[in-house]
This record gives C-alpha cells, structure tokens and sequence, in this order.
C-alpha cells in the first residue's frame, strides 16, 4: 500500500522559523510535489521530514507505522530514501561503487541476484550509467551525478522516494530525460514519491497533488489541474 502521512510543525534552525506547520499524505504510485519560489520553505520542509532540520514536532507515518522517533539512518531501513539537492554522490567513487554501496549499506549480506536485479532497474531508467559503470562519479556532468543520485536511492527499493530540487540546475533536455524517468519510477515501482521542485512546468508533468508554499505558508494545496488552471496562484506564486 505505501501510505506516507507526515505533519512538521515549527520547522526550522535555531531559533529560526521557516515553516509554521505542513501536514500531507501521498500513496504509493503518487507523487506529490511541493512548489514555490526561493524562500518559500519547500528544502526545509523535507529536512525537517528526515531529522536533519529541526521541528518542535514531526509525525511520520508509513502505512500506519509510526516512524516519527528514527533517525535518517533508521529512516532508510524502514524504506524512506532521500535523495538530497546538489545531485550527491561519493565523487572519488565509480558509479557502480556508488550503487553497490547503496544496496550494501543496508544489505551488507545481500544476494547477488538482488543487486543485480536493481542494477538492472536503474541501468533500465537511467541507461547513461550502465555505460558510465567504471567512470568515477566526480567527473561526471552535473545532470549524469543527479541521475546517479536518484538511482543510488533506488538501490534500497524504497516504500517512500524524497527528491529535492531534482532539476536544479540541469539543461533542458536533462530536465526532460529525469522527469520522464521520475515517471515511470512512479508507474511501475509503488513507492510514494514526495518531491520538492522549482520547475512547475516540469512537475505538472508527472504530478497528481501539490502543496504551493509561500514563505512557509500553504497557500494551496489539491490535485496538480487546479494549480496548472489557476492565473492568479501561478502569478503570484510561481511566477508564471
């Protein structure tokens, strides 16, 4: 089933606010994408939902299990893979070291086959890095290390996929290779996927609800149509 709830209150640094309150759900083979400008919140937002930015309270749960008191290490045990901004990798690394350490960090007894198979599922989305296995990650294009970042999640098979500002950065066609693939990830794998993304045109492509952040705010939340309908949001929040 996959269902992710997650609620953060009083998100921030220090003493520092940034994100009043946020509560949502997304199901597997959903994906769910926080938008807005700079500023509006949306990395704190999923900092605070993996531990790694404070919160006065964080209520996580996947399919009713609470997961509220693990750390991100714990987090990715029970099937949350976060998949940070910045397309991070081990860059002294090779792009298979940086998979198979993926995969053993949590299954350091794993079969063979089973890595295999997930190899063979992230070579299937992302074919670049089949042909890039021995190369190592730091001399890699920026949009080549995100797609190594995002398979390097998948090499846990996760119940819930976090993706932060996956396109930042990346060409246009490196945009549209990523999110066709962040697609089928969502079509085939059942994994809820919880995104934070700046490219609106991009999200609404692949989609199903969406929170519009304004400087920590909600200031709307519903299926991805009405955002890609609404004039007046997509001025004054997205800077369409």
């Amino acid at each position: 089933m996959n269902k992710f709830q997650a609620r953060i209150e009083m998100a921030g640094y220090g003493d520092l606010v940034v994100l009043p309150h946020l509560e949502f759900e997304v199901s597997g083979g959903e994906l769910l994408v926080l938008l807005g400008p700079n500023g509006a919140g949306k990395t704190t937002s999923l900092r605070a939902l993996v531990g790694s930015a404070d919160a006065v309270q964080r209520t996580i749960r996947l399919d009713g299990r609470d997961l509220s008191g693990l750390s991100a290490w714990e987090l990715a045990r029970s099937g949350l893979a976060f998949v940070p901004d910045g397309a991070r990798c081990f860059s002294n690394a090779t792009v298979e070291e940086n998979l198979r350490g993926a995969f053993e960090a949590l299954r350091p007894r794993g079969a063979h086959a089973e890595r295999q198979r997930l190899f063979e599922l992230v070579f299937d989305l992302f074919p670049i890095l089949r042909e890039r296995l021995g190369q190592l990650a730091g001399s890699m294009s920026g949009g080549q290390r995100q797609m190594l970042a995002v398979a390097r999640g998948l090499m846990i098979e996760p119940k819930v996929l976090v993706l932060d500002e996956p396109s930042a950065g990346l060409a246009p066609k490196l945009v549209e290779e990523l999110f066709e693939a962040l697609g089928r990830i969502k079509a085939t794998s059942g994994c809820a996927i919880v995104m934070a993304e700046q490219n609106f045109a991009a999200a609404m492509s692949i989609a199903d609800t969406c929170l519009v952040l304004d400087e920590g705010h909600v200031a709307l939340a519903g299926p991805i149509a009405e955002v890609r309908h609404n004039e007046r949001l997509r001025v004054a929040y997205l800077g369409m």
